[in-house]
């Protein structure tokens, strides 16, 4: 127990001094867990868990979480058999995009992936490219085989 404490601390210093000291952590409560609870756990019928299973096979797609927080993602989701009809902001035109790689580090630590660390130029390249709310939710369903 105590080592996996001070490898998740590890992993959260690595990852906050990536992203230039910016915390994570912090920005996720302020901006993600009014919605999504401090733990990820979600909120029932309004927004989904952001960890578990689904997560595997979204996490394996570098270009989906930086999609989702440029973008935003709109209609109705299914986790764990339990139906979503919430609307997750775009926080792409709030957030710069070492912010937003921090709140997703963060969020991949909740997720126990903390290794697979998101870079600012990712959320660069990914503002770049074109995005909406439906796209997102298209692109997720394509992931999860929906």
């Amino acid at each position: 127990m105590i080592r996996s404490l001070t490898l998740l601390l590890l992993a959260a210093t690595h990852v906050a001094a990536a992203q230039g000291g910016l915390d994570g952590a912090a920005l996720f409560v302020q901006h993600c867990a009014t919605c999504h609870q401090a733990d990820g756990s979600g909120t029932v019928g309004l927004a989904p868990p952001l960890k578990g299973a689904h997560w595997a096979k979204l996490g394996g797609d570098r270009g989906y979480l930086p999609t989702v927080l440029l973008h935003g993602l709109s209609g109705p989701i299914k986790v764990n058999g339990q139906s979503f009809v919430g609307s997750m902001p775009a926080f792409g035109g709030q957030l710069d995009d070492a912010s937003l790689a921090a709140v997703a580090n963060h969020l991949k630590l909740l997720q126990g992936a903390g290794d697979a660390t998101l870079s600012a130029d990712e959320f660069k390249a990914q503002r770049l490219q074109a995005g909406s709310p439906p796209q997102t939710r298209q692109r997720r369903n394509q992931l999860l085989g929906n």
